[in-house]
């Protein structure tokens, strides 16, 4: 009873934020793997969620828009374009991102902030800008990066943070580290409950959030 009462409660909020609601999205059919991501604002297309897959481990990140159909097409042909969109497994997509009708993007992906992807999109690519294009390749960016965590700085997620107990000492001492250009990291922790989107355990669960790169 109690887990009903704060599934309405869930829902009722998200409607007031105008959140898109993922449990009901999921029962018409939108194909969401394990361990999903999914941040505020993201819109999945209501009219078709049957046509959008969403592999396993990806981050949706805030202001993502999926879709799977197209109307542009009607006033030339009478007609909608509907096509599958698919997002592979291990994807990151950045905030504001738009997936459109008929995109199919690999797995181990990265997708730029505000991207706007089309078309296929080969494994372990980096994809960014309007229209989407292809920069660089994932492997080659996680070493650049991983060199860089082995030269720091790096904090841990708790007590550097928002809300999980930074300091004011602890805040300039990272805007001092950081000074000039300079890219700190944040060690990989759980995501707050807050910050994750609830969906049915059978098709998702609650993430552990991976580091949040940006081509």
């Amino acid at each position: 009873m109690q887990a009903t009462v704060e599934a309405g409660k869930r829902r009722a909020g998200q409607r007031l934020r105008g959140e898109v609601n993922v449990d009901r999205l999921v029962a018409e059919g939108l194909r969401l793997g394990q361990r999903v991501y999914i941040g505020r604002g993201v819109v999945f297309d209501t009219g078709h969620p049957w046509l959008i897959d969403v592999g396993d481990d990806c981050v949706i990140t805030a202001g993502t828009i999926v879709l799977a159909h197209d109307a542009s097409t009607r006033s030339s042909t009478g007609c909608t374009r509907i096509a599958r969109t698919t997002i592979g497994k291990r994807v990151f997509v950045g905030a504001g991102a738009v997936i459109l009708a008929g995109a199919r993007i690999g797995d181990d992906c990265i997708v730029g902030a505000l991207t706007v992807v089309r078309g296929e999109i080969p494994p372990g690519s980096i994809v960014v800008g309007n229209p989407g294009s292809i920069v660089a390749d994932v492997a080659s960016f996680g070493e650049r990066h991983r060199q860089a965590v082995a030269r720091g700085p790096v904090w841990p997620h708790s007590g550097w943070m928002s809300g999980l107990g930074i300091t004011e000492a602890r805040k300039l001492e990272q805007r001092d580290a950081l000074a000039g250009g300079v890219s700190g990291y944040l060690r990989a922790a759980a995501a707050r409950p807050e910050e994750v989107e609830p969906v049915d355990s059978e098709h998702a669960s609650a993430p552990t959030t991976p580091p949040r790169p940006g081509p």
